[in-house]
C-alpha cells in the first residue's frame, strides 16, 4: 500500500517543487533558467483564488509529483503570459547569467513581449490589460497547465492521482470542463490524456487544444 501524500504546495515548497520539475523535464529552457525563476513561475499559481497547484510526496517528504491549474475568469486572462509576467525579473536574471539564451527558440518567440513588458514598467499607465470578464451564464474552463512526475516514479499511480486530483480541484473551483494544450509530437502526452477522456477540439500549427467535460 503506498505511503505517498497529497498537498496543496504552500510557498515554502516551491524551492523542492521547482527541483522536480528541473527532472521531469530536463535541457528545456525553463530548466536552463534556473531554480528561481521555476520556483517564481509556480508562485502565479498561489496568486488568486482561481488557481490552485498541489503536489504528492512519498513516505520521506520528497515531492514525486505536481499540478496546476486554474479557471479563466475572462478573455485576456491566459496561463502563459501571466506566468512570464509574474516571472519577469527572473527571467532576465537567468538570460543575463546565460547570455547564449538569446538565441533560444523560445526566448525569441518571447521578444515581444519582453519589450512590452518593459515598456509596461517604464510607463505603466500606457499600457493596460484587456480584460473582458465571463457572463455568470458563460461556462467556465479549469486549465491544466503542468504536470509532471518525477522520473523514479513513473508507472506507479502518480499520473493517475494527479489527474484525478486537478479535475476535483477544477470541480470545485467550479469549472464545467478543462482544456489544455500539447505539442503535436507529443505522441506519449496525448494518449495519456486521452485514457482520461480529453478529446482534440482543436488544431493549432504546432499544438492540439484538448478539452474534457465534466458530467
Amino acid at each position: 500500500m503506498s505511503n505517498n501524500k497529497l498537498f496543496l504546495t504552500k510557498p515554502h515548497q516551491l524551492k523542492a517543487l521547482a527541483i522536480c520539475h528541473r527532472l521531469c523535464f530536463p535541457k528545456t529552457l525553463s530548466d536552463k533558467l534556473g531554480i528561481a525563476y521555476i520556483a517564481k513561475t509556480f508562485d502565479w499559481f498561489l496568486q488568486g483564488e482561481n488557481k490552485f497547484l498541489f503536489h504528492i510526496e512519498n513516505e520521506q517528504g520528497k515531492i514525486i509529483g505536481y499540478c496546476g491549474g486554474f479557471v479563466s475568469q475572462g478573455v485576456g486572462d491566459g496561463s502563459s503570459s501571466g506566468m512570464l509576467q509574474h516571472a519577469f525579473k527572473e527571467a532576465i536574471i537567468g538570460i543575463i547569467k546565460k547570455p547564449w539564451l538569446v538565441f533560444n527558440k523560445e526566448v525569441r518567440a518571447a521578444y515581444p513581449f519582453i519589450i512590452r513588458n518593459i515598456k509596461r514598467k517604464i510607463f505603466p499607465s500606457t499600457y493596460k490589460k484587456i480584460f473582458v470578464k465571463y457572463t455568470t451564464e458563460e461556462k467556465k474552463y479549469a486549465g491544466l497547465v503542468v504536470i509532471g512526475v518525477h522520473p523514479a516514479y513513473r508507472g506507479k499511480g502518480i499520473y493517475d492521482e494527479l489527474m484525478n486530483n486537478f479535475f476535483e480541484q477544477a470541480k470545485l473551483k467550479g469549472a464545467a470542463g478543462a482544456n489544455l494544450s500539447v505539442k503535436k509530437n507529443n505522441a506519449r502526452g496525448i494518449g495519456a490524456y486521452k485514457k482520461f477522456g480529453w478529446e482534440v477540439f482543436q488544431e493549432n500549427k504546432d499544438t492540439y487544444v484538448l478539452k474534457k467535460e465534466f458530467l
